[in-house]
């Protein structure tokens, strides 16, 4: 038996034949992974509400409905779908779904003002997430509020939302961008002593905050806030937004928030499915997602949202299963004959419910490739003719500017044999 064979790798927490294979360093249980080790997490999915706020994004209530439903099967924990004060479409969607009875949990977005609590009730929604921002330069300059009247505005309304019989979770946006943290300390403790604090959420709301940074104030949190499930909800201005919540999780975080395809004011939220998949692979931990179910979801959210996946998007990038490069077909060919199914990919477009590795030829194409098709289509052809063959395929790729297609491969092959 080699050494490095299928075998070795089998039973490892890195590698699943026919579905993934991904890094054994993540699993070094104590240099990488401790703080993630066993952890669970529910997804948080507000692609109904922040992912609507996608500038010209906009559900009906039908659309509104139909993405709810296909969250609910995908798994996700919690739904957050939508202000009812924002729109009386919103507010109408909101009690169609909540008259689904789905599994997931039907989350209100309200501000800290009494009407909105009670907007909320009124769509059937029982739990509400207050938000209020928590940047003290924002709540003077912008508002006029001193730290005292936002801890008195905050604690008011979720004292409200707790007499109303709704679970209330606390989202301060703008957390991030603050330099005080004893205001921070003093409005969230003032909190979750004077009123029943069901979850609190971390808000860097313009993605701005390093991961580490972002793990720093969750340790603090855990220390203030004894007992009190600590949420995070990024954005990804700077594409750190994944690295953050690997933070978030290790330090604490027991719920992310996440919309599907990524989508949300600017640059978007952190992307569901990027988000479980890479909690789930990369780190062991479960997020409660059918992953065979992303492509699916993913797919219904473009097609509603009319936001075009880009081909080489994470996890769901339709690119992402061509292999086009000499280089990647031989190897995946050769560790075919070994018995991988995993090559140069870590993991099986089928593991998210997308379509096989197809490959394709096109400007980067080696005799590997062609050789394939030749096997394919049941054409011979000498050493020689493979090189010339390979070549003229090159050239059309780049002249084209596009993969060929087996038809114009037939033609090629046709010009050189004669």
């Amino acid at each position: 038996m080699a050494k490095y064979d299928i075998e070795r790798l089998k039973g490892n927490p890195y590698f699943k034949d026919g579905s993934y294979w991904v890094s054994p360093f993540n699993f070094l249980i104590d240099e990488v992974i401790q703080d993630l080790k066993g952890k669970e997490v529910a997804i948080h999915d507000c692609t109904l509400r922040d992912g609507e706020q996608t500038a010209g994004v906009a559900f009906s209530v039908g659309e509104r409905v139909r993405i709810a439903e296909a969250l609910d099967g995908l798994g996700v924990s919690r739904i957050e779908v939508g202000m009812p004060p924002a729109s009386p479409v919103i507010a109408e969607g909101m009690k169609q779904v909540v008259k689904r009875n789905l599994k997931a949990e039907v989350v209100g977005f309200v501000r800290t003002m009494k009407s909105d609590i009670d907007m909320a009730i009124d769509c059937g929604v029982k739990t509400v997430i207050l938000e209020h921002i928590m940047n003290p330069f924002s709540c003077e300059s912008a508002y006029g509020l001193e730290k005292a009247e936002v801890i008195d505005r905050i604690v008011s309304s979720a004292q409200y939302a707790n007499e109303k019989g709704l679970k209330t979770i606390f989202m301060g946006w703008e957390l991030t961008r603050g330099d005080d943290l004893d205001y921070i300390k003093d409005v969230y403790t003032a909190l979750a002593r004077d009123s029943r604090l069901d979850g609190l959420s971390v808000v860097d709301t313009v993605g701005v905050a390093l991961p580490r940074a972002v793990g720093f104030i969750f340790k603090k949190l855990g220390e203030w806030l004894p007992g009190v499930p600590l949420e995070f909800h990024t954005h990804n201005e700077f594409g750190i937004a994944n690295g953050a919540i690997l933070e978030a999780v290790a330090n604490g975080a027991s719920v992310i928030h996440t919309a599907m395809n990524g989508l949300g004011e600017r640059t978007g939220n952190a992307a569901t499915e990027e988000v479980a998949m890479m909690l789930e692979l990369l780190a062991g931990v479960k997020t409660g997602i059918n992953l065979d179910r992303i492509a699916d979801v993913c797919s219904l959210v473009e097609n509603i949202s009319h936001r075009p996946i880009p081909v080489n998007k994470p996890i769901v990038g339709r690119g992402l299963s061509y292999l086009e490069t000499g280089i990647a077909v031989d190897l995946q060919r050769k560790f075919e004959r070994a018995n991988f199914k995993i090559s140069t990919q870590p993991f099986s477009p089928e593991m998210i419910g997308q379509e096989p590795f197809q490959l394709v030829m096109g400007k980067n194409s080696g005799n590997a490739t062609i050789e394939y098709f030749l096997d394919k289509l049941g054409i011979k052809a000498t050493a020689d003719q493979v090189d010339q063959i390979t070549d003229r395929v090159k050239y059309e790729g780049r002249v084209q500017k596009s993969l060929i297609s087996e038809a114009q491969f037939s033609g090629i092959c046709k010009d050189v044999l004669g």
